[in-house]
């Protein structure tokens, strides 16, 4: 009897005919491959029949300018079980549930559409749900039938963790969506009705509306003063420099457009007026914290001194280092601005 070929078979079990015939009358070392679906073409996936029973998954980076790199061993279906034995691959994404969902979108799943699976990332995790409602992260060493559509072993107890972190992300994130919603509209709705006279307007909407015009609009008219004075505050740093009065200021400033119930500490460089009395604020970058380094630009501040942020604000750090790809802002290498005459 001759062998059925490959594009004449019609699959009964899995949505994929190429591998379900591989399964059936592939021989020893017969493969069929495809590439990845939108999103993952630069993955090849070759399936590779290794005895009577046993069906090899590798995949092939194949980049884009042609070249094609050694791909790794993903998975085995034995006797029509999927087993997950890898989660590496030779570019960014690594994780069993991608692997999964590529195969799952190649078809490599029950045919009967009874027994579908369905699979999604939700925040921090894959989340895949059976046709029995069992839903789970998948993880390497995971056997899923591809007949009946069940799964064939347990959870390991990293994969329960890895889903219930992901649950506990998902709903954490909706909550703060809707803080972030709620404070936003009726934000919208008190400046709306004020039509332009922003006195009315409690000066905390500046940190709920996501319309950056119209919370610089607020800002413009109390200005960063009285804004900064409504706000938890610390000295970090006095200090009188040619005459002038600095004070560097550190505020804790609330996140309340992202539905964030937290506020973060932002360094301001106060300067008085000699002649006025008023106050000028200027934004910095944070000091560095336990190694962390918190600087904006390619400029990093080494303490909290007003004499370290003036030589952020003036440049005094990168020109020390002499590289413009580094800088550290210390008072030691403040420079005084030359008075020409």
């Amino acid at each position: 009897m001759s062998q059925i070929k490959c594009e004449d078979y019609g699959a009964r079990h899995l949505n994929n005919a190429k591998v379900e015939w591989l399964i059936e009358h592939g021989k020893i070392r017969q493969n069929v491959y495809f590439r990845g679906a939108i999103g993952d073409r630069y993955t090849i996936y070759v399936a590779t029949k290794r005895n009577k029973n046993v069906v090899d998954f590798h995949t092939v980076h194949n980049s884009y300018d042609y070249g094609t790199t050694q791909g790794t061993h993903i998975a085995t279906i034995t006797d029509y079980v999927l087993r997950i034995v890898s989660e590496h691959v030779k570019y960014w994404h690594s994780s069993a549930g991608y692997l999964v969902k590529q195969l799952m979108r190649q078809g490599v799943e029950p045919r009967d559409p009874k027994k579908e699976w369905g699979i999604r990332y939700c925040r921090s995790a894959y989340m895949m749900k059976l046709w029995d409602k069992t839903v789970f992260t998948p993880w390497i060493g995971m056997k899923v039938d591809l007949k009946t559509g069940n799964l064939v072993n347990k959870p390991t107890k990293e994969s329960i963790n890895f889903y219930n972190t992901a649950k506990k992300t998902d709903k954490d994130t909706r909550r703060r969506n809707r803080i972030a919603n709620k404070n936003n509209a009726e934000a919208n709705q008190r400046y709306l009705a004020a039509d332009g006279n922003y006195a009315l307007l409690p000066i905390d909407d500046i940190f709920k509306l996501r319309n950056t015009d119209r919370r610089n609009d607020i800002l413009n008219f109390h200005g960063l003063e009285k804004v900064i004075s409504t706000l938890e505050t610390k000295v970090e740093d006095e200090d009188t420099i040619d005459g002038r009065f600095y004070r560097l200021i550190n505020v804790n400033i609330p996140d309340l457009s992202t539905g964030f119930e937290e506020a973060n500490w932002g360094l301001y460089l106060e300067m008085i007026n000699p002649s006025t009395g008023e106050s000028h604020f200027e934004g910095i970058a944070n000091a560095e914290e336990a190694g962390r380094v918190m600087g904006w630009r390619n400029d990093s501040i080494k303490e909290a001194t007003v004499k370290a942020a003036l030589s952020w604000r003036d440049g005094d750090g990168i020109i020390s280092t002499g590289d413009t790809w580094r800088g550290e802002s210390t008072s030691d290498n403040y420079v005084k601005p030359i008075i020409l005459t």
